[in-house]
Formats: C-alpha cells, sequence, structure tokens
C-alpha cells in the first residue's frame, strides 16, 4: 500500500529521475547520472532510500531466478 508521499507527482518525477540515474550510470556515463541523482534528490530527499530498497529487491530477485536457473527437474 503506497501513502499520499509515493503519489504525489513530485515523488513520481524524482522517482523517474533516480531510475534514469541507475541506468544512465549502467551504461557508463556517471557524471551525467550523478546530476541525475542529484535532482531526483533535490525533489524527494528521502528517494535514494527507496531507490536502495528497489535495487536491493531486484538483486534477490535475480539471485533467486539465477539459483533456479541452474535446477533441474
Amino acid at each position: 500500500m503506497t501513502g499520499k508521499h509515493e503519489q504525489s507527482p513530485e515523488h513520481r518525477k524524482a522517482h523517474d529521475l533516480a531510475e534514469e540515474a541507475i541506468e544512465t550510470a549502467a551504461q557508463g556515463d556517471t557524471r551525467k547520472a550523478k546530476s541525475l541523482a542529484d535532482e531526483a534528490k533535490s525533489i524527494d530527499p528521502k528517494i535514494d532510500q527507496e531507490m536502495a530498497r528497489e535495487l536491493q529487491d531486484d538483486r534477490r530477485q535475480a539471485e533467486n531466478y539465477k539459483g533456479k536457473a541452474g535446477e533441474t527437474p
């Protein structure tokens, strides 16, 4: 269940910018990624905590998938 904060246009904008920052960093443009991340944090100072949780959840899901892919029926 999401709260009012997570539903606000500002939060959604910060979330989109943070996701773009992650993708940009993965592509190797760390300077632009930092700029995007800083912009996201200026809109929503707590966005970095949320994105860290999302990345951790994604990593867990990937590890679970990798573990299941190696199983034999």
